[in-house]
């Protein structure tokens, strides 16, 4: 491709796209020249550089892709006639934007378009006014739509409106456990991630907080403010994660006893990864002290092993020292596990008289999930005691990123990311996407498995409870989008035993909860709800029922087994606030309502 004049350049822009929106702004380039390969986008505006991870691409029917994500090992490809959408989290230019694109046919293309925008007159104040009052009602306008909505959750946590992902900084301090979160606090769509921040007294009773972290124009989590943890240093709360582009860890305290106010330390703590490691992956630190220092592991992967976990040590946790691979896994192989490209949201802590190694399984073109391994840890090395085992079998990735943190009796807890099934654009019509996991207590059984078991006030929030003995008997008293079901299956069951949940007399807009005994499994099935089949292999023991303890809550369904992983699950009935529950094959269902009022 010859080189292009600026002036031509300048009709890539499309006139009038700027627009502002709360924390940033957006605009439209059209390419009528020819395709070209991004391999790197850069903005000035009013004279001042914006970062790569201030800015986020997409085109039609094409999620955002960040622009620090896009290089020449991982460029963007622009078509002809088509608008390149550009989203930009910082000021609004008042004067000049520059724009500089990196490409592979034609090398860097860098051109400015003057702004014009239509000054107030400083007499006038009322435009201002009336201007955060519009957003003030907008954004209050969503936040109603929101909680009007059947499939938000009650009893499971979710901000009040717009995008959350992994669970983050898990703490109890000062009488009140503290949950932050990614946190997209502009869209219901991922992107500007900042760390949202709850409180609560039981587990179950949240109370929404200021955002506790958000990114610094100007500082290295410009591009965001990542997955990380939280520790009590002599007394300091203090929170370590990841900035993006390049990926690096840095370090905030808090003084506040609400933890509402943080400061950030000016300079990461861990700059750059080891060096001369060939490595997918910076990221996620998970902090612990031992014996008078603190160790810290990172979800990292190696070129020619795969998923990885480097081990870090400091005295103060400023200086940190690599202290090499605590283990990593087999990049080839598939059995019983692959263990994928790299580690993301590693949790190592002890249980028991055992070490446990949380990992969430992450490939650029594969699948997704959550594995676990059981082992020692010994001379900074982990050594499994076997292969890796699944930790969730929802579909789907639906339980991702979890993390784990000991509560104020000394119990080990686990939250996890719910990920939708739905698509960006439900998603974004709804205004609203992901939630957490309900608390899960964690313990060993004498096989080694990893078991989950509830909060005990769990069974305060029971109301109206109603029994299902008869064939095909259909509930009463008990319907809704809240409800907590036990279900008791015979060792003898034929066929197929379990709960249908409707919302009419069709199969469609239904989930099927139960036991598979053709097949041998635990299965349930949201597919005719806009969901996934989610199967988990059992056999029933000879002569004990084998019991499922599920909870639905607007559009999740998590379904406990005694001993065995869980399983989540999303659903999306058009009318959940009208589901019922029938009986089928020979199950004996227990039901209640949920509330937590």
């Amino acid at each position: 491709m010859p080189a292009i004049p600026e002036f031509l350049l300048r009709k890539l822009y499309v006139n009038d796209s700027l627009k502002s929106f709360e924390g940033g702004f957006t605009f439209e380039l059209n390419n009528t020249f020819a395709p070209v390969t991004l391999t790197g986008l850069g903005l000035n505006v009013d004279g001042q550089p914006y970062s790569p991870g201030q800015i986020y691409l997409s085109l039609p029917n094409l999620g955002e892709i960040p622009a620090g994500g896009i290089s020449s090992e991982s460029p963007f490809s622009l078509p002809m006639n088509v608008s390149l959408v550009v989203r930009v989290f910082g000021e609004t230019p008042r004067r000049r934007l520059v724009i500089r694109a990196d490409t592979v046919e034609a090398g860097v293309l860098q051109f400015g378009v003057g702004i014009e925008i239509d000054e107030p007159e400083p007499v006038k104040k009322q435009p201002g006014f009336f201007s955060k009052t519009r957003r003030r009602f907008a954004y209050a306008s969503q936040v109603f739509k929101v909680q009007q909505d059947p499939q938000h959750p009650s009893f499971h946590f979710a901000p009040i409106s717009n995008w959350m992902n992994d669970p983050n900084g898990l703490i109890y301090w000062k009488g009140n456990y503290h949950v932050f979160f990614q946190y997209n606090p502009a869209a219901p769509t991922w992107g500007n991630i900042h760390w949202g921040h709850a409180t609560s007294k039981d587990l179950l009773h949240w109370k929404h907080q200021p955002i506790a972290l958000s990114p610094d124009p100007q500082g290295a989590d410009a591009g965001g403010c990542y997955s990380g943890c939280a520790v009590d240093h002599d007394g300091t709360a203090t929170l370590l994660y990841t900035a993006v582009f390049p990926e690096t860890q840095c370090l905030a305290t808090s003084v506040n006893p609400d933890l509402l106010e943080w400061k950030k330390h000016p300079q990461p703590v861990i700059p750059a990864p080891p060096e001369g490691m060939q490595i997918e992956g910076f990221r996620d630190p998970c902090v612990w002290q031992e014996s008078n220092e603190w160790r810290m592991v990172l979800g990292s992967g190696l070129t020619d092993a795969g998923g990885a976990v480097l081990l870090y040590r400091s005295k103060d946790l400023l200086d940190w020292q690599y202290m090499g691979v605590l283990y990593h896994g087999n990049l080839k192989s598939v059995d019983p596990l692959w263990t994928g490209t790299m580690w993301e949201c590693p949790s190592f802590f002890p249980l028991g008289d055992k070490w446990v190694l949380i990992l969430s399984v992450y490939s650029p073109k594969g699948p997704l999930y959550v594995i676990y391994y059981t082992g020692d840890y010994k001379v900074d090395r982990f050594e499994p005691d076997g292969p890796p085992r699944l930790l969730d079998f929802g579909a789907g990735a639906c339980f991702y990123a979890p993390q784990t943190f000991v509560e104020r009796k000394g119990k080990r807890i686990m939250f996890g990311w719910l990920r939708e099934s739905r698509g960006v654009e439900e998603q974004t019509n709804a205004g609203w996407s992901g939630a957490l996991s309900l608390p899960r207590f964690l313990s060993l059984s004498v096989k080694g498995d990893l078991c989950c078991t509830l909060p005990e006030g769990m069974q305060a929030l029971r109301r109206d409870h109603e029994e299902l003995t008869a064939p095909n008997q259909l509930s009463t008293t008990v319907r809704g989008n809240c409800m907590e079901l036990i279900i008791r299956i015979p060792p003898d069951s034929e066929k197929w035993s379990g709960v249908h949940l409707t919302c009419g007399s069709t199969p469609q807009d239904s989930v099927l909860i139960g036991y598979d005994s053709i097949n041998g499994a635990v299965v349930v099935d949201c597919r005719n709800a806009g969901g996934m089949i989610n199967v988990l292999p059992i056999d029933i023991p000879s002569m004990q029922d084998l019991t499922l303890h599920a909870f639905v809550d607007g559009s999740i369904i998590e379904t406990f087994i005694e001993g065995k992983s869980p399983i989540s699950a999303r659903f999306y009935m058009e009318k959940p606030q009208a589901m019922r529950v029938r009986r089928v094959g020979e199950a004996r269902v227990d039901l209640w309502k949920i509330r937590l009022q």
